[in-house]
């Protein structure tokens, strides 16, 4: 069987919701598992999550709504995206425990025909655009598009979001008038609109907006996280590794790997693992990063290829064999490489690679 493996700590993820969830004791919470669950899995996260107390969670598309219904998950769902024009007849199949995000007065045209259709009411927030830039209206018409909402027969609207462009610098300007917007928007809605909210993580963890009535967390969730006055951080939740499939010694002023771009300067140990850009791992940490095998840090050598990287383990004093775990992201012994570390490294967020590692490649996914 093929050795590399990508490991999902379910019981991580249930701690991190529990700690997360009795840190903002007063707010509700609704988990982001967009994106197969930030490439830990759409079912599993959700399920995870539950066990830790979730009573919602969200989602992007609608196709992923109706997979966490078809895998038995009726608790609510709220939809980032909501049903695009031709999904709108769809919908139906979501259930009643749903919250579509509308975006328009269009989108929500689209849907009140097909609610009517379906014999059905659809549940929705209305997406506001506060300085993202992406969808929804702006503050300014959100008042007089919800109350028109609210006219359109088989819809009931629940409430308004936004999302933050710079959440992680709260005093940044754009921060600042953002939350100022949506603060001053809210007095001028209708009543209905009672669930509103505006943080994902990193407003979370900022505590933008705190008076909201929910919060939507996402990445903090997966990843390790220090909370402010809370003893427990949250962990990762993934282990990217493989086992050697060569280890064998080169001379001095030999190259490794495409390009030439590393040439041994002595006498080394070469070991190579069958993992590469094809699994995910960022071609970036071409001669830059490391990995973990026998719980020390070995550099990567040359460039990162498809399916292959060359490690050199000529400083482990132990005899490093063919069949050797290697570990590319996670814990072995006392040394860990973070989500963190790598997405510094390339660098990018640590959305993208954990979402390339849980869906691309050769790698097995398991849940332990």
């Amino acid at each position: 069987m093929f050795p590399t493996e990508v490991l999902i700590h379910d019981d991580i993820l249930t701690q991190n919701f529990r700690i997360l969830k009795q840190y903002y004791a007063n707010c509700s919470l609704a988990p982001v598992i967009k994106s197969d669950g930030y490439g830990h899995g759409l079912i599993e996260t959700a399920r995870a999550f539950v066990r830790g107390g979730a009573e919602r969670v969200t989602v992007f598309r609608l196709e992923e709504a109706l997979q966490l219904r078809q895998a038995g998950y009726d608790g609510m769902v709220w939809l980032l995206l909501g049903p695009l024009p031709d999904e709108a007849d769809m919908a139906a199949d979501v259930g009643d425990n749903h919250r579509f995000a509308c975006p328009s007065l269009e989108a929500a045209q689209a849907l009140s025909r097909a609610a009517q259709r379906a014999g059905r009411t659809f549940h929705l927030h209305l997406k506001v655009d506060t300085g993202m830039g992406r969808l929804g209206v702006l503050p300014e018409q959100a008042p007089e598009l919800a109350r028109a909402i609210m006219q359109l027969p088989g819809l009931q609207l629940h409430g308004v979001f936004t999302h933050c462009a710079i959440a992680g610098q709260p005093e940044h300007p754009v921060t600042q008038l953002q939350v100022a917007a949506f603060r001053d928007m809210l007095p001028k809605l209708p009543s209905c609109c009672r669930e509103n909210h505006l943080a994902a993580s990193s407003a979370l963890l900022n505590q933008l907006c705190p008076e909201l009535p929910f919060a939507r967390p996402g990445i903090c969730l997966y990843c390790p996280c220090k909370l402010p006055g809370c003893d427990t951080p949250l962990q990762g939740a993934m282990t990217l590794r493989t086992k050697l499939i060569s280890v064998k010694e080169l001379p001095e002023g030999h190259n490794v790997s495409y390009n030439c771009i590393h040439t041994l300067r002595r006498p080394s140990k070469v070991a190579i693992a069958p993992l590469g850009y094809a699994d995910g791992y960022p071609r970036e940490l071409s001669n830059r990063g490391t990995a973990l095998i026998h719980g020390r840090r070995v550099p990567i050598l040359g460039t990162v290829c498809m399916s292959m990287i060359m490690l050199d383990v000529t400083d482990i004093p132990e005899t490093v064999s063919t069949g050797d775990e290697a570990v590319f992201l996670g814990r072995q012994g006392e040394q860990e490489i973070t989500i963190w570390e790598l997405a510094g490294l390339v660098p990018t967020t640590p959305h993208v690679p954990l979402c390339l590692f849980g869906s691309l490649g050769t790698a097995r996914r398991i849940h332990l």
